[in-house]
């Protein structure tokens, strides 16, 4: 009889777990903080003269999406995957992928990962947590089957260098060689400034509790809800920008909660952020990696903030100069 009235203790208690956490997913989102410049979208710089942008390819995902990218060729046979951070798309660095393919470092492709602009049907939304690393090594199979041999670098900013991470911790990580990694976004680490990128996220917090339980538990029926907004102030859209994501293409684009084991399953990596980056603390991102990351260098560069770590020209020769230090001389 004990052991009745303990199942049916731990049965009501279940439930409701259940039902809180279901009130919490269904909760109204918080309202959008006034529209603020967090980045200086200003400052970005116009693209390198006489470097058009290449036009969008397109390759088939596993499950017959037909993705978008962009290569720059090179002389180089090192091929440098380089994710967009959160919002935009691989078009918006166009000056990094220029410098480096022109100047003969790496073959360079800018994939736009799928819920963006030009790539997959449902704006803002993945079909499951972990697509993104499927939909990556499906671009590295079409790579080698486009004949491009060469030693892979992935690489990323901000949310595409979380993603970077995540990857590498993953089950297809022994694709990549090394990893780029430029400002990247660890949301539940200290180095986030205000866990919300310094205003540029606006987070539904009390719908991510709710799916984190309903998840934990196994329920995924409601991950394809919204969890995040963008303060992208109206003045700077263009029309490619995506300003919200669900639950699991969020999830997808970062490190695992516990993201110390996607840290240490990198391998020879370079970190830069510049020391004014608005959304994450770039010296508790150095003690992060120190701790987690042994293969890990990390830079951090005076006077540049979010955006100018990928748009700097300084910061492109100091990418350029490690990624021609992994390549072995020709003739070995």
């Amino acid at each position: 009889m004990k052991a009745i009235y303990t199942a049916a203790g731990a049965g009501g208690l279940f439930l409701l777990s259940l039902a809180v956490a279901l009130v919490l997913v269904g909760s109204p989102p918080p309202p959008m903080p006034e529209p603020k410049d967090v980045f200086d979208f200003t400052s970005l710089r116009a693209p390198p003269a006489g470097i058009s942008l290449p036009g969008l390819r397109r390759y088939m995902a596993r499950d017959g999406e037909e993705l978008a990218y962009r290569v720059y060729e090179s002389t180089s046979d090192r091929i440098l995957i380089f994710v967009h951070g959160s919002s935009y798309h691989g078009a918006g660095y166009h000056g990094l992928a220029a410098a480096l393919s022109s100047g003969g470092v790496a073959k360079v492709v800018l994939p736009n990962m799928r819920g963006h602009y030009q790539s997959g049907r449902h704006r803002g939304d993945v079909e499951y947590i972990g697509q993104f690393e499927d939909d990556i090594s499906d671009l590295i199979r079409h790579l080698r089957e486009q004949r491009l041999d060469g030693p892979i670098t992935l690489g990323g900013h901000s949310s595409g260098g979380g993603f970077a991470i995540r990857y590498a911790g993953g089950a297809q990580g022994g694709l990549i060689s090394s990893y780029l990694l430029l400002a990247p976004a660890i949301p539940t680490s200290n180095a986030m400034r205000k866990g919300t990128a310094g205003g540029w996220a606006n987070l539904h917090f009390r719908r991510l509790y709710g799916l984190l339980a309903l998840n934990a538990i196994g329920i995924h029926g409601f991950d394809g809800l919204q969890t995040i907004e963008f303060n992208k102030p109206a003045k700077f859209w263009d029309g490619t920008e995506t300003l919200s994501y669900s639950h699991r293409l969020n999830t997808s684009y970062h490190p695992r909660f516990r993201y110390q084991g996607d840290l240490h399953a990198l391998g020879p990596t370079l970190v830069m952020i510049g020391a004014k980056d608005e959304a994450i603390d770039a010296e508790a991102l150095r003690s992060i990696f120190t701790a987690d990351a042994p293969k890990a260098q990390v830079t951090v560069v005076p006077e540049l903030n979010h955006f100018g770590v990928f748009n700097s020209p300084a910061a492109w020769a100091t990418m350029a100069a490690w990624l021609r230090a992994l390549s072995p001389p020709a003739g070995r």
